[in-house]
């Protein structure tokens, strides 16, 4: 996810291939955003308000996936044998630096602690994934990398050098280099909408995989341990798609003409819906896209933070849970 607040003041096209573009009012514009909310107490509930089935819209055609979201039976991960449950769960972090862990079943918020990077000066967390060791990868709003610990918040400096190959800031996501496999890599796409990229996390060198052709524009990546990288496009309407991993290129896409980004964005991958953290008030909500049926439904609001990175190691489940 990234914040709105460190956009340039521009907006940003969205070009659909055989997609109808239906204009959303205020997607993608950003309205600055409050930021900073207090969020809640150490190991407590966050956000309260669950949205009801009238909450919801269309968010596409429901053509995202070819085989409707599912990938055959169960409730399967990207590989069990080394994942800690810590593994499975969504985590967030707020422009506050307040970090959080979320479980979608449940719709279940709560505040892990709150992050306190080494030297961050005045930067603010801006986009995060995370590994399947238990890591978040938070990137910061001057272009650096640290490490937080999904377990106790404690941050760590990264050597990540900001800039490389021109990308300073972007979405992340981490995706299995096949179904059900340990190994991962971290992919990036930058915020200024050139492309996709991906980071060796071993040397932390970025290298360019290739350009989006069928959109443009800022994305957040969400990746998958049936190996599936998507990306949450900002424009008109917001869209989500699936991206070759391989070149960057558009495969599938789906629209979401109700959501409202506002001061920030994220989303992740979990148990074959994908979760939508947006700020249109300034406090963040969450929606359920659910390819299976092409509907978006708002679950829970009020969170009483601006998030604005989510992450999902590829230890979470890929298929809807039995």
């Amino acid at each position: 996810m990234v914040n709105l607040e460190k956009m340039r003041a521009y907006v940003f096209p969205v070009v659909i291939g055989l997609v109808g573009a239906c204009s959303a009012a205020s997607n993608g514009t950003g309205t600055g955003g409050e930021g900073g909310k207090t969020g809640a107490t150490s190991g407590s509930g966050m956000g309260g308000n669950t949205a009801t089935s009238s909450g919801s819209g269309m968010g596409g055609d429901g053509t995202l996936f070819e085989d409707g979201g599912l990938t055959g039976s169960g409730g399967g991960g990207g590989g069990s044998s080394d994942c800690s449950e810590e593994a499975k769960l969504v985590y967030i972090i707020g422009q506050d630096n307040k970090f959080y862990s979320f479980y979608p079943p449940t719709l279940d918020v709560k505040q892990i602690g709150t992050i306190s990077c080494p030297n961050a000066g005045f930067a603010t967390p801006f986009s995060m994934a995370v590994d399947r060791k238990g890591v978040a990868w938070i990137l910061f709003s001057d272009g650096r990398i640290f490490h937080v610990d999904v377990k106790t918040a404690a941050c760590s400096a990264t050597s990540y050098a900001p800039g490389q190959n021109g990308f300073s800031t972007f979405g992340m996501g981490f995706v299995s280099n096949s179904v059900g496999s340990e190994d991962e890599t971290l992919y990036v796409a930058d915020y200024n909408g050139t492309g996709l990229a991906k980071i060796d996390t071993a040397a932390l060198a970025l290298s360019v995989v290739g350009p989006w052709d069928k959109l443009t524009g800022a994305a957040e990546l969400t990746g998958t341990g049936d190996s599936r990288l998507f990306g949450f496009f900002n424009g008109f309407p917001i869209i989500i798609a699936e991206i070759d991993k391989t070149n960057g290129h558009i495969l599938t896409q789906a629209p979401q003409p109700t959501i409202n980004i506002g001061s920030g964005w994220a989303f992740a991958f979990w148990g074959g819906d994908f979760w939508l953290f947006t700020s249109p008030t300034g406090q963040t909500q969450i929606d359920r896209y659910r390819p299976s049926d092409g509907t978006t439904t708002t679950v829970k609001t009020g969170l009483g933070t601006n998030v604005v990175g989510a992450g999902v190691s590829t230890c979470a489940p890929f298929e809807t849970p039995k």
